[in-house]
């Protein structure tokens, strides 16, 4: 493969002294693979080797990696593929599948380059592929639990649209199975002359099976049992479940519930059976579940006072949830309100009835047209949760936005759910603990401007003094230092001024590097009168962020302080105080932070802190400083890098100390409606 990788670097005109390219393939979290022109894998990196089970020496053709079901597996298909690719270039973000190197078929997406040789020919091709199957899976669980959901509201619906007896059940029946997921099941009704279980409905089972379970009596097997106990009864396994009378483990039943249909005063109406293939452990949530709805069944069927109860229940969800304080409302996938409630009405001057057709656009932006990046048109096309926050200029206030999708059984969205909370006075309180700990802060590093000061204004009245006294064949050279040290106290009275100021974020380039050494400036006295040893490791050709230059400062400046403050504790003696700074890059997205990011990593050789308090650091008033603190400068920090898109964490360095890590993207997503 090393060869066949000096060909990709000839065939791309990659210059000499570009070995780092290479070393980036190799560790990129996505499989790439470099295929020549007669289909050939003459390159994969670690990743790629490790999901299709490729090695190097070994020459894999692409087809190998295909399914056989795959329309590429011909001669013609691939043709038309190579001719395509050769005609386009590029194909982004295409969904295909593969086999990986446990012969399994497994979702990826893939995004194919061409490679063209100096003649302008296409001599093969580039493929970055990324595994789907974790997402695969978490799409599935949140499926299950959005099929619970609606399987759960079609029992409900069963019941209240109940037609005919026999329609009902086999409503309920299959409604339950989606629930528990199980693959078959019964419904057995009781005659209280015979005193004995009759099946009513049945489903997903075989003509023996249903044969051995035609009927039971009080007290027989786990069915008759539920109904004498009045409980819900599980077999995890009835292969070794002595309770049961027939041997139905042969008709391939590994598991089963049994749940009593209870109508008022306790009173037997039926059982509910539910089987499994095989031997299943059913969790607690699930036999609560499953008894609550035996409940409703069993008054279902009473048929008395069936729609007075549904009447009341729909009457509580109603008030619940008018006395919700957020305002709540469930748009349809256009935007337009479905459903209000009445705090929401009362955030806009209205009543909830007439918001009843308003698009969100028309009631959160007085527009009557979306915004290209409306939120929810986002929480539709993402299938994801969005927070957003608005400024409503006119009432002057803050309203956090945050929208949830409701997905279908079938995967559809088929609307949105969003809660609107008024924070105006949870971002005063905020402003004024940021302001608060400014104030802080610049009363600590009053000292340090003393001192910083003090030298400009020694050589200042020194340059005077000489002037004065008429010593001076020509005096440009003191005026230019006097010149100087006023420019130097101007810029520290800049800074000071800029770190005080208390303001909403104004986003723009922000060179962290220079940052950095701003703050270091600041709290230089107090570092030197610390005994603190500062080591920079500023990475060359850092990109700017976008974002507050004075909140970042506050950031580092509260970071910086904490670490002298742990510091301060150990002996000089005992070890030298060292507070190391680094500065980096990463370019490429991970599965952790998603986006292009710079990496600002803060360590010192501290006291560090106990692992149980590690969770803890970021909430407001929680302090680790025995000496004393106000337990706010990391959660404020910790809101500002949110504010920023970031993500801040700390962890505690194998030997001595903590290292604090912040990430800043390198562009800012604004979020509006």
């Amino acid at each position: 493969m090393k060869s066949s990788l000096e060909k990709l670097i000839k065939i791309k005109n990659i210059s000499n002294g570009n070995e780092p390219f290479i070393n980036i393939l190799a560790d990129l979290p996505d499989a790439v693979l470099l295929v020549d022109d007669a289909g050939g894998i003459f390159y994969a990196n670690h990743r790629a080797q490790h999901l299709f089970g490729l090695f190097e020496n070994k020459t894999v053709n692409i087809t190998e990696l295909l399914p056989a079901i795959s329309v590429f597996q011909t001669d013609e298909r691939r043709r038309e593929h190579w001719e395509k690719l050769e005609k386009i270039t590029l194909r982004e973000n295409f969904e295909s599948q593969l086999l990986n190197a446990d012969g399994q078929i497994i979702d990826v997406t893939v995004s194919e380059n061409a490679i063209f040789d100096k003649t302008g020919k296409m001599c093969g091709f580039s493929a970055v592929i990324r595994d789907l199957t974790q997402r695969r899976e978490r799409e599935k669980r949140i499926e299950r639990r959005n099929n619970q959901l609606f399987a759960l509201i079609d029992v409900a619906e069963a019941i209240t649209q109940m037609s005919d007896e026999n329609s009902f059940l086999k409503n309920v029946l299959d409604a339950v199975l989606r629930v528990t997921s199980l693959e078959s099941g019964c419904i057995y009704l009781f005659n209280e002359e015979e005193e004995i279980l009759h099946l009513s409905i049945c489903q997903n089972l075989d003509e023996s099976t249903i044969g051995i379970l035609q009927n039971f009596e009080l007290g027989e097997g786990i069915v008759g049992q539920a109904a004498v106990l009045i409980e819900t009864l599980i077999v995890t396994d009835t292969k070794t479940d002595r309770r049961l009378s027939r041997p139905i483990a042969g008709e391939k039943i590994g598991s089963m519930a049994a749940v009593p249909l209870i109508g008022r005063g306790e009173i037997l109406r039926g059982v509910l059976a539910l089987f499994n293939d095989e031997s299943r452990i059913f969790t607690e949530h699930e036999t609560s579940m499953l008894t609550a709805i035996g409940k409703q069944v069993g008054v279902a069927l009473e048929r008395t006072q069936l729609l007075q109860d549904v009447t009341d229940s729909r009457r509580e969800w109603e008030e619940t949830f008018d006395a919700m304080t957020d305002g709540v409302s469930i748009h349809a996938p256009s935007g337009k309100i479905r459903r209000a409630n009445e705090s929401l009405g009362k955030m806009f001057g209205l009543k909830a009835e007439n918001l009843v057709g308003i698009r969100c656009c028309e009631l959160y932006h007085g527009a009557k047209k979306p915004r290209p990046d409306c939120t929810i048109m986002r929480t539709v096309t993402q299938r994801m949760p969005q927070r957003v926050e608005l400024e409503d200029s006119e009432k002057g206030r803050i309203l956090r936005v945050i929208t949830d999708p409701i997905i279908s059984e079938k995967g559809r969205i088929v609307g949105v759910v969003c809660t609107t909370r008024d924070v105006t006075d949870e971002k005063l309180i905020e402003r004024r603990l940021i302001q608060q700990e400014r104030i802080s802060a610049i009363g600590e590093i009053a000292a340090g401007i003393a001192h910083e000061v003090g030298t400009p204004l020694n050589i200042i009245s020194a340059n005077v003094e000489f002037l004065l006294r008429g010593k001076s064949q020509n005096s440009a050279e003191e005026l230019t230092a006097i010149r100087e040290q006023t420019q130097s106290i101007t810029e520290l009275v800049r800074q000071l001024l800029d770190f005080s100021r208390d303001r909403s974020p104004e986003f723009s380039a922000v060179n962290v590097n220079n940052v950095i050494e701003k703050t270091i400036g600041l709290l230089n006295h107090q570092l030197q009168k610390s005994k603190v040893k500062t080591e920079l490791n500023l990475a060359n050709y850092l990109p700017t962020v976008d974002g507050d230059p004075s909140q970042v400062q506050q950031v580092l400046f509260n970071i910086i302080t904490n670490a002298r403050q742990a510091m301060e504790v150990i002996a000089p003696t005992e070890r030298e105080r060292v507070l190391r700074i680094s500065t980096d890059s990463a370019l490429m997205p991970t599965e952790r932070f998603p986006h292009p990011h710079i990496i600002i990593k803060i360590s010192d050789n501290g006291r560090g802190i106990p692992e149980d308090a590690l969770p803890n650091v970021f909430n407001p008033f929680f302090t680790a400083n025995k000496e004393g603190g106000t337990g706010l400068g990391l959660a404020i920090s910790h809101r500002i890098i949110q504010k920023h898109s970031g993500l801040i964490r700390m962890e505690n360095n194998p030997n001595y100390g903590i290292t604090v890590i912040v990430k800043l993207p390198l562009l800012h997503t604004l979020d509006n409606l």
